[in-house]
């Protein structure tokens, strides 16, 4: 039985990978947490966009600088950061909150 209740969604997904990082990338880094899950976006169709991560990028840049025109980078996305870890660690929540408040639009 495979109904879409069924369907793990990305949400889920970024989540497992962000709590167990060494079990889906070769280090647990950052840039290979965000690469593995934007190659599983684009696998997915998760957007219609060339990158799964635009959106939420663009929402992050409203997030934290207050201008959401544009995109920021995963490099600017990190430095809001204190570490790597404390990054991994809010990008699930970070991601249902731009999920939330994109279906609420």
């Amino acid at each position: 039985m495979n109904s879409d209740d069924d369907k793990v969604t990305f949400q889920e997904i970024i989540g497992a990978v962000c709590k167990r990082p060494t079990m889906y990338t070769p280090t647990g880094s950052f840039y290979e947490i965000v690469s593995m899950l934007d190659g599983y976006g684009l696998g997915a169709s998760v957007t219609p966009y060339h990158r799964t991560f635009t959106p939420f990028l663009q929402w992050a840049a409203g997030r934290f600088l207050g201008d959401d025109r544009f995109p920021i980078d995963w490099q600017e996305y990190l430095s809001h950061f204190s570490s790597e870890t404390e990054a991994i660690e809010q990008l699930p929540r970070l991601y249902i909150e731009f999920a939330t408040k994109s279906t609420d639009s």
